[in-house]
């Protein structure tokens, strides 16, 4: 997944909010969504069996954000990141979500950039192959994880998607969930003059990186291959819908019954 917007204690009805693009190679085999045990819903990746989001009945969460560096740094990571987001979403509560993470060691998964909760609240964990890993609380807001660090320069979507939803908080969850599939569907760059350059050694042409910056991603090998739309409150999970291709040409669907 590359764009996941949290929305956490801003919303008057609804504490927690999150809606996603997954951008991903298009012949990556992947499902969407599923269920991924009881009461656990969420992709499936078909190649590596990890996931990018799951969302649990209760209102656990879990997802992940590729951490975007040049490929061959330190050779294959041995174990996929989107296995760490189905071992969180395992974990009964944020607490032992962050144990669980605790005792992971970093270097055996390609570097990533998690986030995850419960109804309470959430956390952000940046994991690097380098052998570091970082968890800190986020406060009430609206929060934009791009493919690195919260408020990274480097990702100026990030900022588009803030703009595009905090206008529409104060009007609560039916307000929200009737803009978030245009805002997840939205093809507005930066000015090329505010395209931040592509790092070295990436195997993607210079041209791409205006492209990269959209929300609603398309390129000729890759692309937005998912979105994910869902409410969480006290009680548990209110709302999940899916869109399993890109938000700007596939419907969302009801994805509740799938917690049956």
């Amino acid at each position: 997944m590359c764009t996941l917007l949290a929305l956490i204690g801003v919303v008057p009805d609804t504490p927690v909010v999150l809606a996603a693009n997954r951008d991903e190679l298009y012949d990556r085999p992947a499902r969407a969504p599923v269920a991924l045990g009881p009461g656990l819903v969420g992709g499936l990746d078909l190649r590596a069996g990890g996931s990018w989001l799951c969302v649990a009945r209760d209102g656990r969460f879990v997802g992940v954000t590729n951490q975007r560096e040049a490929p061959g740094r330190g050779g294959p990571a041995p174990r996929s990141r989107g296995e760490l987001v189905r071992a969180l979403a395992a974990c009964p509560d944020r607490a032992a979500m962050r144990a669980r993470l605790a005792a992971v060691d970093p270097a055996a998964y390609a570097s990533a950039n998690l986030l995850f909760g419960d109804p309470g609240g959430a956390d952000v964990a940046y994991l690097r192959r380098g052998g570091t890993l970082e968890t800190q609380g986020l406060p009430p807001g609206v929060h934009v994880l791009t493919n690195d660090r919260l408020g990274s320069p480097d990702f100026p979507r990030a900022d588009r998607a803030a703009a595009l939803v905090t206008p529409r908080v104060a009007g609560g969850w039916a307000a929200l969930a009737a803009a978030l599939p245009a805002i997840l569907a939205d093809h507005v760059t930066p000015p090329p003059a505010q395209v931040p350059p592509l790092p070295p050694g990436l195997p993607l042409a210079p041209e791409l990186a205006a492209a990269l910056q959209a929300l609603c991603v398309h390129t000729p090998s890759y692309g937005t291959r998912s979105s994910t739309i869902a409410a969480i409150t006290a009680a548990g999970t209110r709302a999940l819908a899916w869109a399993d291709g890109p938000p700007c040409t596939t419907p969302f669907v009801d994805a509740m019954p799938l917690y049956a």
